[in-house]
């Protein structure tokens, strides 16, 4: 192939890319809206929380999160409890946003619930 040949065909595929630019834009995003809009309903809808259960648990270690002092500058503050259950014994981390803190030894009320796929997950109950 020679110099010419492959000026001819770098013209025609700029000439190609110029004139469907448009087309493949638009294209794209009629696939792409309508999948962006199905993510939350099938995130939801994956492990859904099919029981819950309210238990009691003891509050045994408190921290401030998160621990980067530069990421605490006002924003993404919450509180990580290790919450020990009282009807099976194990301790688990809840999240909590800033407020007032739990204190350590404390007795409080937690919900646990239990999804599809046989996790669990725990929140405490409104204070």
């Amino acid at each position: 192939m020679n110099d010419g040949d492959s000026i001819f065909s770098q013209n025609r595929l700029l000439l190609f890319q110029a004139e469907y630019r448009d087309a493949v834009i638009g294209v794209t995003f009629f696939c792409t809206l309508p999948l962006a809009a199905l993510i939350p309903i099938a995130m939801n809808q994956d492990n859904p929380v099919v029981a819950t259960q309210h238990v009691m648990g003891t509050v045994e270690y408190v921290r401030l999160m998160p621990i980067n002092p530069k990421m605490a500058a006002g924003r993404g503050l919450y509180y990580t409890y290790d919450v020990r259950l009282d009807d099976n014994n194990a301790v688990t981390s809840i999240d909590d946003e800033v407020g007032m803190p739990h204190l350590v030894g404390s007795v409080i009320p937690i919900e646990r619930q239990h999804h599809k796929r046989g996790g669990d997950t725990y929140r405490f109950l409104n204070r």
